[in-house]
Formats: structure tokens, sequence, C-alpha cells
């Protein structure tokens, strides 16, 4: 995508509270690259593995029904790496969080670095390896190994669960990335079915006699907590057509950014594209992406193009304007084919979503895989970060929602919400929401606010939409963070205001709502506060509203700086005139602003303390 580098100013590297990110900043980025330490105990040769061998023959393969069998050990923590029935079993892991992989019951390799490391600490970075027995792949030239896995990880996102190869005993090796895309530091990974192709491993290396295999895990750089589970673990010589979808992207706008809620006026060409890779042991022809929507969404595809064995090739599709003119959920489906007759055709396709609505408009695919507080820098202090954002027909904002998890340390503090505007050199503020306290009852959730004053966009306008809080005693409030995201997308404003943009970030969950004709009147007519008496009060206080139609309905009071004083959640009300009475008796003197937010719509109305 085109990245979004609007910021001038430098800021030191900051930890997530999911894990350390790296802040960049504009051009002065500077990328370090953490060199893993891969000390490791001797290992034993155990016995070659050697079968007859043809196209789709399984070479080797083990599902630990009879545990460790003739795998090894190596690292420094080798001996955390065992056969397990039950799945992790730490401090911070649950039973849920088992594999569930084909032949799950019979045992799995487990390594539990949660149920390794004390509860109180000191904790131990762990750094050990589950090593293949020797497997004889002698005249081998393109070969896969699959396996299904299960993982989570804390505290550091440089790590990664690799896979391993070598020919000599590990003195050199090769290695593979088998992170399962959109799992984020601290997030449990769903059971997923992985293929590494040694095609082009094969093609240089000697010795095939020789070859191992290992999972590492490497935490040397942090990482201490939580757990890999691996199961049916195969190696098979490579069928002669076989192409596997590795990922997928969609974007819109000048900017290249992905949303997952559109607002029907809000609507623009899409691209899709995805990357494929060829573990067939012969060229696969005609390859093409084709991405379809159901209600009637219609299909897109890509140009062919022909893949070599073991090529990695990204396709990318014409574009495609949803046509809904009312509120639609697509479903998508990305689908590779090819001309020949694919022998693992599941592995081809994959889903995704998005919806068209009347007013809400979001980056985030709306689900929360972690969370981010702070920085590690300036730790209880205020942040704004979220997401930047593209205008694609002029509009107005009437509020926004963000969202938080269910830490009960949020409770409590306050949140607000912000938008700002890119002037060709800075970002200029636009305006703001009140400040709001989390309860209980909104702990955990999207929480709406509205905007102090309706802000009006235009056609290419390019926002920063923010999540803000003012620093924690002890715990700043956690912001839900959802898929990841193109570097650029995530921005901020540290404390002392500096601003800051993060590499390898993931979606804030923060959104707008946006209405073409919101205003007032507009408002009124979905929502209405027809009276709040007595007014002035000095105690008891009632409000008296009206709805358009059945919606959920929150009711909250404000003091003129913004601090919340009363909030009721209602639930969902049934169209017509309500009533909501409370005691503003403890109120200091002064002007407050009650509001009546519902599901598309916020109305507020003045009141005052005697």
């Amino acid at each position: 995508m085109k990245k979004v580098y609007l910021l001038v100013s430098a800021v030191s590297i900051g930890s997530l509270a999911f894990g350390q990110q790296t802040l960049i900043r504009n051009a002065q980025r500077q990328e370090a690259q953490q060199i893993l330490s891969q000390s490791e105990n001797s290992i034993e040769k155990a016995p070659v593995h050697a079968f007859t061998k043809a196209p789709g023959d399984v070479l080797f393969s083990d599902n630990f029904a009879a545990g460790i069998g003739a795998w090894t050990t190596a690292g420094a923590n080798g001996s955390v790496w065992a056969v397990d029935l039950n799945g992790p079993n730490g401090q911070y892991s649950q039973a849920t969080e088992k594999i569930q992989s084909t032949t799950q019951a019979n045992g799995f390799a487990m390594f539990d670095a949660d149920l390794n490391n004390p509860g109180a600490g000191p904790y131990t970075s762990y750094v050990a390896s589950l090593v293949s027995p020797v497997v004889d792949m002698t005249g081998i030239t393109n070969a896969l190994l699959s396996f299904e896995h299960r993982y989570r990880t804390c505290c550091d996102n440089t790590f990664y669960p690799k896979v391993e190869v070598s020919t000599d005993g590990f003195v050199t090796s090769t290695e593979f990335d088998v992170t399962v895309p959109g799992v984020v530091v601290n997030a449990t990974s769903a059971t997923t079915k992985a293929k590494v192709n040694l095609t082009t491993f094969l093609a240089t290396a000697t010795n095939l006699s020789n070859f191992q295999f290992r999972f590492t895990w490497d935490g040397a750089a942090g990482t201490t907590h939580y757990h890999w589970q691996i199961d049916d673990v195969s190696l098979i010589e490579a069928n002669d057509n076989d192409i596997t979808s590795l990922n997928r992207v969609m974007v819109s706008g000048v900017n290249e950014i992905p949303y997952y809620s559109i607002p029907v006026n809000q609507i623009s060409p899409i691209t899709f594209s995805g990357e494929v890779r060829n573990d067939g042991g012969t060229a696969q022809t005609n390859v093409m992406l084709t991405v379809a929507a159901n209600n009637s969404g219609g299909t897109v595809a890509s140009p062919t193009a022909t893949l070599a064995a073991g090529a990695t090739d990204s396709l990318v599709t014409a574009l495609w304007t949803p046509p809904a003119t009312v509120p639609t959920n697509y479903a998508l489906t990305y689908t590779f084919s090819q001309t020949q007759t694919d022998a693992t055709p599941a592995d081809n396709a994959s889903t995704d979503a998005i919806a068209i609505t009347r007013s809400l408009y979001a980056v985030d695919n709306n689900v929360p895989s972690s969370f981010i507080s702070n920085l590690s820098s300036q730790a209880n202090q205020a942040l704004k970060i979220g997401n930047v954002m593209e205008v694609m027909a002029d509009d107005k904002i009437d509020s926004m929602y963000i969202g938080v998890t269910t830490t009960a340390s949020n409770v409590g503090q306050e949140i607000f919400g912000e938008v700002w505007r890119d002037n060709g050199t800075d970002w200029e503020y636009l305006g703001t929401t009140p400040y709001f306290a989390i309860t209980t009852q909104t702990n955990g959730t999207s929480i709406k606010l509205p905007m102090e004053n309706i802000i009006n966009v235009t056609a290419g306008d390019l926002l920063l939409v923010v999540a803000c809080h003012t620093g924690g005693a002890t715990a700043d409030v956690r912001f839900r963070t959802a898929q990841p995201v193109e570097e650029g997308i995530v921005q901020g404003f540290a404390a002392d205001g500096t601003g800051f943009f993060l590499a390898s970030p993931n979606a804030v969950m923060v959104r707008l709502n946006i209405q073409p004709t919101a205003d007032i009147n507009e408002n009124a007519a979905a929502v209405s506060i027809s009276n709040v008496f007595p007014n002035p009060t000095t105690g008891l206080t009632s409000i008296n509203y009206n709805l358009a139609n059945a919606t959920d309905v929150t009711i909250e009071v404000v003091d003129i700086a913004g601090k919340v004083v009363y909030t009721a959640n209602n639930g969902t009300q049934v169209a017509g005139g309500h009533t909501v009475s409370f005691d503003a008796a403890s109120f200091t003197q002064g002007v407050y602003y009650v509001t009546v937010s519902t599901n598309e719509t916020v109305v507020t109305k003045k009141f005052i303390k005697k």
C-alpha cells in the first residue's frame, strides 16, 4: 500500500501493552533486526527414515501416539518440549486453548512455557527445539512439510514460531516463519494446518541423506510464557499440481486502506489481492485469483499467471464496487485456481467479510485480537492512538466508538475521542467528544461517544481518528485492537504531543459514526429530548425523550468539563415516549449536558443545577 508518512520529529522505541512494537518516524525510519540466540545441546543422530518415493508419498509422519519416539530436543530449555494429552496448564493458560488437531486424542507435542515459568518470577526467556529423526531425502527435488499447530506467545513481538531444516546436524540451517496470519502477541491462534515448501532448500542442499527439521521456540528477545502445540506432522513428496493460498488483502482509496464497515455514502472501488505459492512439482498455468461476494455482490478476477515449482506470486483483481444501496453484509470468498487439477483444493480458498452500513465507518474487522494501553517510555501518562481513514464523499461526523477490553482496571478511568485532519504538512485538530468514565456495564464494550460539535468533512480528506486516555495511576486503559494492518495506518500522539506511527501494527478498534445529513434536526427525527425538568434543578430530575424506532438507548450526563456524572444503559426500548429520572442533589452547581444515544443517533440537551 502507499505508506502514510505524515509526521516529522523522532520518537523513541516504545513498548505496547501487548508486546514490543517499534515506533517509527517519517523518513527517519530505522529498522533494528534482533539476532536471536541459537544455543542448543548436542543432537544425537537418530535412525534414518527412508521410503520408496513418488509424488504424494509420505516420507515421514508422526502423530505422537507413541510419545516422543525418535524425536530429540535441543537448546537451553529443550526439556520443556514434551508429549501431552491435556493442553496448556500454566498460570495464565486455559483448557480451551488445547489444540484441536485431527489426532489430538492420542497425544501431541507441546512446549508449555507457561507451565514451566514460576508464578511470581523471575521469568526465563526460553530457547528450545523439537528435532526430527534423520530422513533420507536423496533424489527428492520437491517436498512439503505439513503439520497442525496452535500457539500463544508473550511478551515480545519479534518472536515467531519457526521451522528450521538442515542436512548437517544444524551446524547450518534454513528457517521458515510459520506464523498464522493475523495472530499477534498475547492472542491464541486457531488450530491451523501449516505447509512449508522445501523446494528451494532442496535445490541447493547437499548430503540429503542426512535431512532433519525442527520446531524452534526462540524467545531470547523476551518471550517467556504461553505455549506451542504441534501434531500430525507429515513430510511428503510434493504432488505434481498443488497451489496454496497464503494471504489476502483488500484496500480502498488513494491511500490504500482496508475498511470493514463502510457507510452507503462512502462506498468506493475496492482492490483485492492475494499471495499464492506453487507447492506442486510442476509449473502451474493460468493461476488466477477470483473474489466472489454473496448477496448478489458479483465476482471479480485477476489476470492469470504461470508459477514455477516452489514459486510465489501476488495477484491483484480488477476493481470491485459494492452494489449495495442499503445496509448489506457481504461474505467474501477468495479462491485461487489453475488449469491443472489441484491435489489439495481445500487450501486454495479463504474468506473475509465487509459490512455496508448506514453510518458506521471502520478500519478494524470487529474481531478483537489484543490491546494497546501505552508506550514503554511513558507508562501511566496520556496516550492518543487510532487509525488513519480517508473520506470518500462529503460527510458529517456526529459521534465515534471506542472499544476497550474487559480488564477490571479500566473501570472508573476516563476516555475520549478526537478527530484530526491532514492539512498537507501536519495533523490539524477538528473536534473531540466529552470525557467518558468507563463503568462496569460499559467495560469490555464498544463505547459510543458523541462529538461535541458535528464535524464536516470533504471527499479526499485524510483523517486520524484516535482513542484517548489521560493515564492511569497504576494501569492505563486498554484499547482493543483487531487484525494486522500496514505500517502507517496506526498513528497517534504521546503525552507531550509528539506524533508517532507504528510498524507492524494492528488496527485500533476506534470507529466513526458518519451520516450524510447529520444535524440537530435529523437526530431529532430519530430520537428527541422533549424536556429536562425541572430546569434549573436542585435534586430529582427527569428526562422525557421520544424514539422513532425500537433501538438500544444509553443516557449520559456530563458536566461542563466533560466529566461523566451519571450514566444509564436502558437496553432496547420500543418506539415512542420514555422517561428516565436521576438525582442531581449531589451535583455541584453549574451547567450540565444530558445525552441520549441510540444505535444510530445522538442528541444532547443542556440543563442547570442550582
